[in-house]
């Protein structure tokens, strides 16, 4: 090839790969990720959106993580120093006024025990403190009470029925283990009606009954949350305390937590609650459309103020009411220094009642032995005072002793009562429970204080104590059996 022929050649390869070169050029793109992402549109959504995920939407905002806390003392400080979480589950927020409903085993700790403090932890990320309204142990129940602002409001969960539930069945469970916000698992109702043998918080081995079993994880921390049918309804209360189990949850009937709480409980004004809590002496129950007194304990507040079995409840603190739950709510809210106004039907007669109410600790001795108690300051009744001191401390040889603050006096003993049989009579200053210590010693406790008293009785349910009663300038001594209240008796 001659030179003109070879630089032409090359020359026209060089245009060639110019042009080709700006061609690519023009054609260059933004460079993609490796990974494409597809935004969801709404009919994928829409796919998504499985009947599971509707129920924990329903009822997510319902859900709380529950806390016990308690201060620790710094080391060479007064000061109560920090708090400590000493226990964790969770609960149901049951109406907008901040009934929660959880397990007993997850506050039990807290009961009767004035370091600790309830805090509950709602979705939206507020912090609000709570107090036990009633505790069932027999139940593994405990309903809490919201301390709202005044005029706040709380998102309910929708509420079942746990009778006719089908075994296979979906379910879903929703707690905060750890403070974890609406944890999810779920599965199917595997049976219905199973029991369980735990040790409980309190030391006793306790069975629970009429249980419903579940494959979906119930795990600690899940204690208390909500076992919701397929439709985001409330149909159980989960329990963590059966351990051991692999794929095997239990949960309490929502049915028996609406039996213990809204019958037995809660609006009967029953006795297995906080002891401050106002107590007025009877119970009540729905009969078409009313609320009827259906008994009056003998010593309580409504027996002095003249309340009969059979009276319908009209009105309360002014305002009417129509079901026990509407009752309960006024009655929790009445203050323990002022009378609780009731509006009676008595027949063919209108009554009005100023019942007075007392702090449920009160009821609780009255339901256990039959005593109606009154605590006597020491500075009310010096003399009173310093002649129990003296018998307390009769033959000690101590020169210097503690004066009781306070004297518990026999107001009146309830017939038929564990008091009765011991031949209590009104005026008796119950000075003394004997007791054995740890080596098997008997000992005298004082007894200064109702809020003491009826702790100690709580530990002899379904047993016997011995009392020892001043009865003028006399140490009388007898065994007292002791009623359970825990279970219904």
């Amino acid at each position: 090839m001659s030179p003109c022929r070879t630089a032409f050649v090359a020359a026209l390869h060089a245009l060639t790969f110019l042009i080709a070169g700006a061609t690519a050029q023009e054609r260059l793109e933004e460079r993609k990720p490796g990974l494409q992402v597809v935004e969801p549109d709404e009919q994928d959504r829409d796919l998504r959106m499985t009947p599971v995920v509707r129920a924990v939407q329903k009822a997510a905002d319902s859900v709380v993580s529950v806390y016990v806390n308690h201060a620790v003392a710094t080391a060479g400080s007064r000061s109560p120093g920090r708090a400590v979480t000493e226990g964790q589950g969770s609960g149901v927020i049951l109406d907008d006024t901040g009934f929660v409903i959880t397990n007993w085993h997850v506050i039990a700790i807290a009961l009767g025990d004035e370091r600790y403090w309830l805090e509950c932890k709602l979705k939206d990320g507020r912090s609000i403190r709570a107090r036990v309204l009633s505790h069932a142990p027999q139940h593994d129940l405990a309903l809490l009470q919201l301390q709202l602002e005044k005029g706040s409001r709380v998102q309910p969960v929708a509420i079942g029925r746990s009778e006719g539930l089908m075994v296979g069945e979906t379910v879903v469970a929703i707690g905060n283990p750890q403070g974890h916000a609406n944890t999810v698992t779920s599965g199917v109702l595997s049976a219905v009606g199973r029991s369980i043998r735990v040790q409980a918080p309190d030391g006793q081995a306790r069975e629970y009954t009429g249980l419903l079993q579940t494959d979906a994880a119930i795990n600690q921390g899940n204690s208390g949350g909500a076992l919701l049918d397929i439709t985001g309804r409330l149909v159980g209360i989960n329990s963590a305390m059966a351990m051991g189990a692999e794929n095997i949850g239990f949960a309490i009937p929502v049915d028996t937590m609406r039996e213990v709480f809204e019958t037995q409980l809660l609006s009967s004004g029953s006795l297995a609650s906080s002891a401050d809590a106002p107590w007025l002496g009877f119970e009540v129950e729905e009969q078409n459309g009313s609320i009827v007194v259906e008994s009056v304990l003998s010593g309580g507040p409504a027996a002095a103020a003249g309340i009969r079995v059979g009276d319908v409840i009209e009105q309360a603190a002014g305002e009417p009411v129509r079901s026990r739950i509407e009752f309960a709510r006024k009655l929790l809210a009445a203050a323990s220094d002022r009378p609780f106004v009731l509006s009676l039907r008595r027949g063919d007669k209108d009554i009005a009642a100023n019942v007075k109410p007392m702090p449920r600790v009160f009821g609780a001795t009255i339901a256990m032995t039959g005593l109606a108690l009154e605590e006597v300051p020491a500075e009310s009744d010096r003399a009173l005072a310093e002649k129990v001191t003296r018998a307390f401390y009769r033959g000690a040889n101590n020169w210097r002793v503690p004066m009781f603050p306070t004297t518990l006096r026999v107001v009146s003993v309830q017939e038929g009562s564990p008091a009765a049989a011991l031949k209590v009579q009104a005026g008796d200053v119950l000075m003394a429970a004997v007791m054995q210590d740890r080596f098997g010693r008997e000992r005298d406790m004082r007894l200064d204080s109702l809020r003491d008293f009826a702790s100690m009785l709580q530990q002899f349910q379904g047993r016997t104590v011995r009392l020892v009663v001043l009865r003028g300038d006399d140490d009388l001594v007898g065994a007292l059996d002791v009623r359970s209240i825990d279970d219904g008796r």
